[in-house]
């Protein structure tokens, strides 16, 4: 740019110079003229040619100005964009510092609980060494009580047997009790009507007795005398057997009612002991 000027203000000095000298020579022909002519525009050519290449390279400047002064304000923007980001950075280090610090802390409170939970299990362990011993304590006294209880079962299947067995003894006796009871009366029964029979002959005989006459009444008096007292021996001989038998039949019957009421008794034990051996096995 500064030669574009000096050769401006170089044309410009030989302008005058050749006015100058145009006014003070006379004036030349034409042939002398034209090399002048010819380098001034030659002068003026390149003198354009120095105005265009400025323009460009002055066009050229401001673009990379303008493109330099983008790229700053990028650079700027993104400074600013990194100086935010180092600033949250920063803050960001600033609270993971202080969350280090709590957890350092935690960490501490945490190994002194750990030291206490050590401190539990040891004496938990040492605890359930002796809850272990009194287990097997347990599990042996168990094993004992199971040997039992299979023995009590047995036991128990043995009485529930013999039990089975008086029962059914007992309602044999039950049975027995009934049918001589029912003997007794039929043979009561028996007796009565004996004896209703007895009566009812005596006063037939009775009423034949009045009914026969005056001649005839001496002569079945005597008959009467002499069968009546053997009739009467006889039947009395017989009312005295059937009640001796009946006597003998009371005596057993109460004798089979007092087994009877004693094995019931007995049974009646007996099952209130299962109920209580059943109670302590399901203990």
């Amino acid at each position: 740019m500064s030669a574009a000027v000096t050769e401006k203000g170089g044309a410009a000095s030989s302008s005058p110079v050749v006015i100058s000298s145009t006014s003070a020579a006379p004036a030349l022909p034409p042939v002398e003229l034209d090399p002048l002519l010819k380098d001034l525009s030659e002068k003026k050519q390149s003198f354009r040619r120095s105005v265009v290449s400025l323009a460009a390279e002055l066009k050229d400047v401001r673009c990379r100005l303008s493109s330099q002064e983008a790229s700053f304000a990028r650079e700027t923007l993104s400074r600013q964009v990194a100086e935010k980001r180092a600033k949250t950075m920063e803050e960001e280090m600033y609270q993971l510092q202080r969350s280090l610090e709590e957890k350092d802390g935690q960490l501490q409170a945490t190994s002194c609980s750990a030291e206490q939970y050590l401190k539990e299990v040891e004496t938990i362990k040492g605890e359930l060494s002796v809850t272990q011993a009194a287990a097997e304590a347990s599990a042996a006294s168990a094993r004992s009580a199971e040997t039992q209880c299979l023995f009590l079962l047995k036991e128990l299947d043995e009485k529930n047997s013999t039990l089975k067995e008086h029962e059914d003894r007992v309602n044999r006796l039950g049975e027995q009790l009934n049918l001589l009871q029912k003997d007794l009366q039929a043979r009561e029964l028996s007796q009565n009507q004996l004896k209703a029979e007895v009566m009812r002959i005596e006063k037939e005989i009775m009423q034949a007795v009045a009914m026969a006459g005056a001649n005839k009444d001496c002569e079945l008096r005597r008959i009467l005398e002499e069968i009546s007292p053997k009739n009467l021996e006889n039947l009395n001989k017989h009312l005295t057997a059937k009640d001796d038998e009946i006597s003998r039949l009371r005596d057993e019957i109460r004798f089979i009612s007092a087994h009877w009421k004693h094995k019931t008794e007995e049974l009646e034990s007996q099952l209130e002991k299962h109920r209580r051996a059943d109670q302590e096995l399901k203990k």
